[in-house]
């Protein structure tokens, strides 16, 4: 069975969430101003200003703001699994995929030139790195980085502090091809989203020991190879500065530094309107949608992306909603449609709820499979009915009990507006809904990862393997080692699918099986998808090449301000 480490599922995980959770709030109309106003963009597109590097200034900062500094350069380990050292990454490591605004992968040919299966008995992958392509120390890319890499990521050594060990614990051997720029990888068993396999790249030095790998980075990242190098890192300023890698073989990029400045998100409208920053993301923050409307020189870019808001309930062991067909009562009590709508649909136009647990919007396979689980009050009513929770004046009562419910949200503008409304529809439905928003240094540790709370609102971002990037969402309970089942609810039948789909080579069959876990997740109230997240940012207008990235990546190697 794929699976993550412990140690992924009680400090990575929540990682990864850290710049996703709920932070914003609803939105005005955007139908004039700098508003995006018309159809939402498509899946495939990017709101960016697409211009030739020919028709941008050579120089200039790009000012992107971050919500922390990496607690560890390594985005390989459990502690550098942040959004922050993922976006940072990008500029400084190799990846041997990257992701198109297709939401597909397609190989990195600044570091790679092929990336291929040459078998699938056993499943062999040969890759060929770019002739050109060094480190920041002037060592070669070879062949010993992707099995220092392997070593590391494998789960055999448990001293190694992995984010994630999917794919890599399949892996049997990294040889030498013909030369030191190729590696074969052979795998013991077929790995459907093996592209997501060394990308990022670290260096062998980063992998050689344990203590290495764990603490290396703590600082700053001590060897690296993209279009930017690290300049200086301000602790104190909170700003890490990256400059043009003199050594940089694939074409100079147009900007001369990239700055990422932690900055208070109630913050970045006044920066952007002083030019402290060059753009930031509104998510559905009301204030920075409006003040970026109005803003001379700016205007809003949008473009559909992978995060997504959702309703995790907590179906462990001794937890009120451990009952399943109450767990369903509550979830058909939930109008999701509502809730987008004042979240994101007036931000884009036509905003629909998310509809599938593991696919986003506009994946080919997509489905809309809510219709196992639809919003119904009266349906939810005549359930709670039945299993003796009737109502008593407002809010109902068995055995003496109120149904009350435990709802935790973040303290931020969204977070507030999410648990206000979902505190409305489950007291017209009777329960009652004990609502605590709180901040995000306390968010994890004392509430998402311990399971204190009966239903959490936060938002996650999708990632373009599903399989490898969702089994933890799903994993079986051992004890703390939860994965990323915050709400500890199994399903059987759901750990074989995913089996059966991170084996399976045809996109088309893994689609399917990713409908079946779907269907089932909706059956069993695993957990409530909301809404997609809105994909708009506000963007100075010179900035060409940069915005709303979509499922695309960032960009920092074609960004620049046109002349």
């Amino acid at each position: 069975m794929f699976r993550t480490s412990r140690r992924v599922a009680t400090r990575s995980t929540a990682a990864l969430c850290a710049a996703v959770l709920l932070g914003s709030c609803s939105a005005d109309s955007g139908q004039d101003g700098n508003g995006p106003g018309g159809k939402p963009a498509a899946r495939g597109e990017q709101d960016i200003n697409a211009q030739p590097l020919a028709a941008l200034r050579d120089g200039g900062d790009l000012r992107v703001p971050v919500d922390a500094l990496p607690t560890n350069y390594n985005p390989v380990q459990v502690n550098g699994a942040r959004v922050v050292t993922w976006q940072l990454t990008e500029a400084i490591l190799p990846t041997a995929f990257k992701d198109a605004p297709t939401g597909e992968r397609v190989v990195n040919k600044a570091f790679f030139t092929s990336a291929a299966l040459t078998s699938t008995s056993p499943q062999t992958i040969a890759y060929r790195i770019a002739d050109d392509a060094v480190w920041s120390d002037g060592r070669p890319i070879t062949w010993e980085d992707l099995r220092g890499q392997w070593r590391a990521l494998s789960g055999k050594d448990t001293a190694y502090e992995a984010y994630s060990t999917v794919g890599y614990s399949e892996i049997t051997s990294v040889e030498r091809g013909r030369s030191d720029k190729e590696a074969v990888v052979k795998l013991r068993r077929p790995f459907a989203e093996w592209q997501g396999l060394f990308s990022p790249l670290v260096p062998k030095q980063l992998t050689a020991t344990a203590s290495a790998f764990n603490k290396g980075w703590l600082q700053r990242p001590a060897v690296t190879a993209g279009p930017f190098a690290i300049d200086r890192i301000d602790r104190t300023g909170k700003t890490i500065t990256l400059r043009r890698n003199p050594s940089w073989w694939a074409g100079k990029p147009p900007l001369n530094r990239v700055i990422l400045r932690v900055l208070d998100p109630a913050a970045r409208a006044d920066e952007l309107a002083n030019r402290g920053i060059d753009l930031y993301p509104i998510g559905a923050d009301l204030d920075l949608f409006t003040r970026a409307r109005t803003m001379p020189g700016v205007e809003i870019r949008t473009a559909p992306e992978r995060l997504a808001g959702q309703l995790t309930f907590n179906g462990g062991k001794g937890a009120t909603l451990a009952d399943e067909r109450l767990r369903r009562a509550v979830a058909q009590t939930v109008d999701r449609e509502a809730i987008t709508a004042a979240l994101v649909g007036r931000i884009v136009p036509g905003a629909k709820p998310v509809g599938n647990h593991i696919l986003p919007p506009g994946d080919p396979g997509y489905r809309d499979n809510s219709g196992t689980l639809p919003f119904d009050s009266e349906a939810a009513g005549k359930q709670l009915d039945a299993q003796g929770w009737k109502l008593n004046g407002k809010y109902r009562v068995k055995d003496g009990q109120r149904l009350s419910l435990r709802l935790i949200g973040q303290e931020t503008p969204v977070g507030k507006t999410v648990c206000g409304l979902l505190r409305e529809q489950l007291r017209k439905a009777g329960i009652e809904a004990l609502v605590r928003t709180v901040p995000l240094e306390r968010f994890y540790d004392g509430y998402l990862l311990p399971g204190n709370f009966d239903l959490i609102a936060f938002e996650w971002t999708k990632s373009a393997s599903p399989f490898a990037h969702d089994r933890p969402v799903f994993q079986k309970p051992r004890g703390n080692d939860f994965g990323s089942n915050f709400g500890r609810i199994h399903i059987p039948r759901v750990d074989q699918l995913y089996d059966q789909g991170l084996a399976e080579l045809e996109p088309a069959k893994r689609r399917h099986v990713a409908n079946e876990i779907d269907v089932l997740a909706w059956k069993h109230a695993h957990h409530l998808p909301l809404y997609a997240g809105s994909g708009a940012y506000a963007v100075r207008k010179e900035l060409a090449n940069y915005g709303a990235h979509g499922l695309g990546v960032y960009g920092f190697d074609r960004a620049g301000f046109t002349k």
